[in-house]
């Protein structure tokens, strides 16, 4: 019994290890239109981005790699193994501190069947594991500046 205690602590703190991480921010306060990038690591999936009761979508988020010479591969064609930058515009909202958080989800808006299907495929090669099963969100703080 222990043993397998052990082993659910061991295997939770590595599945959190590979859970998103933001390692750089551009700008942590703005007014309502300012354009935030985010350099995260272990964001394998489809970003969403919720901010003051507000949602985007990976439609209307910017995903690009890091590395300068990656900058110009389209979203869809990055390495899931690879860092990086996720770029949005902070939306109409009264000035004040706010949440930002950014989800990590496992298929594309509103396709539950991707979702299921991709998670199965992971599911069936142990050496993702970690990255399938896992914290999907990575939380900070941002404040909205009264506009210009």
């Amino acid at each position: 019994m222990t043993r397998q205690i052990a082993l659910l602590v061991f295997l939770s703190f590595f599945s959190a290890a590979c859970a998103p991480q933001i390692f750089e921010i551009t700008s942590q306060e703005g007014p309502p239109g300012t354009n935030v990038g985010l350099s995260m690591r272990y964001l394998v999936g489809w970003p969403r981005v919720e901010i003051g009761g507000r949602s985007m979508d990976y439609y209307q988020l910017k995903l690009s790699a890091t590395r300068p010479d990656r900058k110009d591969v389209p979203a869809e064609e990055l390495v899931w193994i690879e860092d990086k930058r996720l770029e949005f515009t902070v939306p109409d909202l009264a000035p004040g501190n706010y949440v930002v958080t950014v989800h990590d989800d496992k298929g594309p808006p509103g396709d539950p069947v991707y979702s299921f299907l991709e998670t199965a495929a992971y599911l069936a090669f142990p050496p993702v594991w970690p990255f399938v099963i896992r914290s999907n969100q990575v939380q900070f703080e941002f404040r909205v500046l009264p506009p210009k």
